[in-house]
């Protein structure tokens, strides 16, 4: 038994929801924090006649699995919790977000002697969450920072287990299974993707890879922001301006609805509650303003109907990593809000972020997705990745 859980001596593994043996566990590579929060939903029902509580109803509990990970060159965590087509390439083969949206998963956190170099051999305890769906995803490109992915899992079943499989608590449910031995036994491992770790450099711009994949594998970013080109790369010949990116951050959360039936106390199903709204942050060091215009009639005022009112227009967003992450927005973000800021007497220097909007574009893609259709996803990235 540990004197004490810190980094060393917790692991986290996915399986597929309803695979069954003993090798379907899938370790996370490269995982910086986990959490685990649990709510028991309780309903009070009172009575005339007496100021007592008459009963407090227990509901479904609420089991929230929040994590995250460096971008490494390893599986994502959003790839290892909807791994649903692990024997049938056929089953929601496309890596779209709604392609995605139903599939669960199981996660199973171990614990380990606090005496050992790494998360190996048998786990003293574990603790296992069945029929999990990812609820929010959200992808950080900082500047002084690792390039990192956040994670957050919704369900309603978890269970603690003893080093030799018997239940701590209630009785084993039903779904149960082997332990997640350790995977790191040899305390030896290093990310997997080039660059390593991913940081500020290793955001691809230059289309390097652009071949193998007819052309749309790189950083593709909003062409109204000052110093990006038409065909989305920073260009410091645009306009005179130079577009000093300090920051991106994209977010989706896809706002889950339990759906009951008469019979049983648990939802048979917790679906995405489309239309899910999709936002990208962008945050560059600004050398001329922001450059964008807001006219209350719009930019053709005097113009006859046949002519756009509009101030925007629709943006494509892109982005691609060098250890393989690509993410994909789609064709119609519009510039919801832009905030310039800094620079005050204080010192600092201005700041512009750009924050884009769109709905249910959410394509995100890797060449370590365990889905049976990943290698396929990532040999024909360009069906994908553009409109």
């Amino acid at each position: 038994m540990a004197n004490r859980i810190y980094f060393a001596n917790q692991q986290v593994a996915f399986r597929r929801d309803g695979s069954t043996g003993t090798t379907a566990w899938w370790p996370a590579h490269g995982v910086q924090s986990v959490a685990v929060t649990t709510t028991f939903n309780l309903e009070q029902a009172f009575e005339l006649g007496q100021l007592a509580i008459y009963e407090n109803i227990e509901g479904v509990p609420d089991i929230e699995v929040s994590l995250s990970k460096v971008l490494d060159g390893y599986p994502l965590l959003y790839h290892l919790s909807t791994n649903r087509a692990y024997a049938n390439a056929n089953v929601d083969s496309k890596p779209t977000l709604a392609g995605r949206s139903n599939a669960k998963c199981i996660v199973a956190l171990s614990i380990f002697p606090d005496t050992q170099d790494s998360a190996s051999g048998d786990p003293t305890t574990q603790l296992e969450m069945s029929g999990l769906f990812c609820s929010s995803v959200s992808y950080n490109f900082p500047l002084e920072d690792n390039f990192s992915e956040d994670v957050t899992l919704v369900g309603n079943n978890k269970g603690w287990r003893k080093s030799d499989n018997t239940a701590i608590g209630c009785a084993t449910p039903g779904w149960l299974l082997a332990k997640a031995t350790g995977y790191f036994n040899n305390n030896d491992d290093t990310p997997y993707g080039t660059g390593g770790v991913n940081r500020r450099e290793n955001l691809s711009f230059n289309g390097s890879d652009a071949a193998d994949a007819g052309g749309h594998d790189y950083t593709y970013l909003p062409t109204e922001i000052p110093g990006v080109s038409s065909n989305g790369w920073l260009n410091p010949t645009v306009d005179g301006n130079v577009a000093h990116l300090q920051s991106i951050t994209v977010s989706t959360d896809l706002g889950r609805e339990e759906l009951f039936e008469l019979g049983t106390r648990q939802p048979y199903a917790r679906v995405v509650t489309f239309p899910v709204e999709v936002t990208a942050d962008i945050e560059v060091l600004s050398i001329s303003g922001d450059m964008i215009n807001a006219f209350a009639d719009g930019c053709n005022a005097a113009a006859s109907c046949a002519t756009d009112y509009d101030n925007l227009s629709n943006q494509r967003i892109r982005i691609a990593t060098c250890e393989g992450t690509r993410i994909y927005l789609g064709e119609k973000n519009k510039l919801a809000s832009i905030n310039y800021g800094g620079g005050d007497a204080g010192g600092g220097n201005v700041t512009v972020s750009y924050s884009y909007t769109t709905f249910n574009d959410f394509t995100v893609i890797h060449p370590e997705d365990p889905d049976a259709s990943g290698d396929n996803w990532w040999q024909h990235r360009a069906d994908y990745l553009t409109a």
